[in-house]
C-alpha cells in the first residue's frame, strides 16, 4: 500500500480539484496552502506521476490526476459513508449541520423549524445561510438546500415537502380606496407589485373551476422579493401575488385581505429539501429531513393558518 497516500493527502488533493485552488482548499481544510501544497507534493511522489500541473496563475489536473481523482472521490465517498454507519449508533445526534434557503422562506418558516429542531437536539449546531441564489451544494459544503422551486431538473436527491400555494392580496385600506376587483380582467385599473416569477411574458394568471385565465399588467413595482412585495403591500400600494408562506400572519391578522379568493393562482412551485444522495445515511440529515418533513406534515402549517381564520381554502 506504500503507492495509495495517506487519507490526509487524499482529502487534501480532492479539496484542492473541487476549490481550483490552494488557498480555497487550505481555508476549508483550516490549514496553511504551504501544507496542501506539502501534501500535493508528498501524495505526488509516493504515486510516482503528477497529478496537478500548477503554475503562478492557475491549477489544472493531468490526465493521470483526473483519472486518479475519480477513484479518490468514490473512495472518500465510502469512508464518508462507514463514519455516518457508525454515528448512527450513538445515543445522541451531535455535530454540525449546514443549511441553506432562500430569504424570504427562510425567515417566515425555515427559522422557526430549525428552532424546534434545536429544542428536540440540543447537541446539534445549525449554520444557516440566506441566500437567494440557487447555491451548488458541493461547492458551497452545504448538507441540506430548502427550496422553493418551479423545476426538477437540480441533479440531487429531494425530499418531496408539498405544494407552495399564492394568492391575490392586498390591504384593507387599498382596497377601501380604489375599490376591491371583481374579475381579474379588473386588475388593469389597479395598481399591481409583481415578483418576477409570477408575472411570465407580463402575464397574471389565474385558475378556477379548471380553466385558466391570463391578464395582461403592467405593474408599478417589480421586485425579486416576495417579503419586500408584502411590505409594499402593508403600505397600501397595491395587490400582489403572494406565496402564502409570506402572507399567511399579515392575513390572519387582518393586516391583509385576499382579492379574487375564488381564483387560484395558475402558476405552481414546490418545496424540496435537497442534499446528495451519498449523504443520506448520515443521522444529521437524516434526522433534519424526517423533522421538517413531519412538522410541515400533510397541508402546511401557515396554509392551515389562512383556512382556520377565514374559513377559505387555500
Amino acid at each position: 500500500m506504500r503507492g495509495i497516500g495517506s487519507l490526509s493527502q487524499l482529502i487534501a488533493f480532492a479539496k484542492i480539484v473541487e476549490t481550483g485552488s490552494l488557498t480555497k482548499a487550505a481555508r476549508e481544510l483550516n490549514v496553511t496552502p504551504s501544507a496542501v501544497s506539502k501534501s500535493l507534493s508528498q501524495l505526488e511522489d509516493r504515486l510516482g506521476i503528477l497529478l496537478v500541473k500548477r503554475t503562478t496563475r492557475s491549477l489544472s489536473l493531468t490526465e493521470q490526476g483526473y483519472a486518479f481523482f475519480e477513484h479518490a472521490r468514490t473512495l472518500l465517498e465510502e469512508i464518508e459513508r462507514a463514519v455516518d454507519e457508525i454515528n448512527r449508533f450513538r445515543t445522541r445526534l451531535e455535530g454540525t449541520l449546514r443549511i441553506t434557503s432562500s430569504i424570504a422562506f427562510g425567515l417566515s418558516q425555515l427559522q422557526p423549524l430549525i428552532a424546534r429542531y434545536m429544542e428536540a437536539h440540543p447537541h446539534v449546531t445549525i449554520v444557516l445561510s440566506l441566500d437567494d441564489r440557487f447555491v451548488n451544494l458541493a461547492e458551497e459544503q452545504f448538507d441540506v438546500a430548502v427550496r422553493v422551486t418551479a423545476t426538477s431538473d437540480w441533479g440531487y436527491a429531494a425530499r418531496h415537502l408539498g405544494p407552495i400555494r399564492w394568492v391575490y392580496c392586498a390591504s384593507p385600506r387599498y382596497l377601501k380606496t380604489r375599490g376591491e376587483p371583481l374579475r381579474p380582467s379588473d386588475l388593469v385599473n389597479h395598481r399591481c407589485l409583481a415578483y418576477p416569477a409570477m408575472m411570465p411574458n407580463g402575464l397574471w394568471s389565474f385558475r378556477r373551476d379548471g380553466q385558466v385565465e391570463e391578464i395582461k399588467i403592467s405593474p408599478v413595482m417589480i421586485c425579486n422579493s416576495s417579503s419586500a412585495i408584502l411590505q409594499a403591500v402593508l403600505s397600501d400600494q397595491g395587490i400582489a401575488c403572494l406565496p402564502t408562506y409570506v402572507a399567511s400572519k399579515s392575513i390572519v391578522a387582518k393586516e391583509v385581505s385576499l382579492v379574487l379568493p375564488q381564483y387560484r393562482a395558475a402558476t405552481s412551485h414546490t418545496l424540496y429539501a435537497m442534499y446528495f444522495k451519498s449523504k443520506h445515511g448520515n443521522p444529521l440529515i437524516r434526522s433534519f429531513l424526517d423533522f421538517i418533513a413531519d412538522e410541515i406534515g400533510d397541508k402546511a402549517p401557515w396554509d392551515m393558518e389562512i383556512e382556520r381564520a377565514l374559513g377559505v381554502t387555500v
